[in-house]
């Protein structure tokens, strides 16, 4: 049973936005938890000057890129690390959903192979998290 090409382009593209939001989200996770900070609140902002982050510049990458990786407000540099975990997680997302439907053998319900997919590739955000956090954690 072939799928369609249009809804598999589809669904990896939706994925691969999905774990760059994924991603973004990741980042406050790895700064924050280990200093014991709320996840939610305050909302982001910048270290420097602490002026928080507008919601447009926010976007994962996108927002990043439009910047130049500096802060809209004073001008700070912001870690190259946002983004490059943000499409990490991204690309991530999107190839593992690609790969296992190339692996696993058909017929597969195409919404099983998204599910699992996504199950798969958020095991390997949290194993991705652990590893920034004691990355830091050595570091510094």
């Amino acid at each position: 049973m072939e799928h369609d090409p249009v809804l598999i382009t589809f669904l990896a593209l939706w994925l691969i936005a999905l774990g760059a939001i994924i991603g973004s989200f990741l980042n406050v996770l790895v700064y924050r938890l280990p200093l014991r900070k709320s996840l939610v609140y305050p909302p982001s902002h910048c270290p420097a000057c602490g002026h928080p982050i507008r919601w447009y510049d926010n976007v994962p990458v996108f927002g990043w890129i439009k910047l130049r990786g500096k802060c809209r407000d004073c001008g700070s540099p912001i870690s190259i690390r946002y983004p490059c975990v943000e499409g990490f997680c991204g690309l991530l997302f999107g190839g593992i959903f690609l790969l296992l439907g190339q692996l696993l053998p058909l017929p597969l319900s195409l919404w099983l192979l998204f599910g699992l997919s996504l199950c798969l590739s958020l095991v390997a955000i949290a194993i991705l998290a652990a590893c920034l956090i004691v990355y830091d954690k050595r570091r510094g």
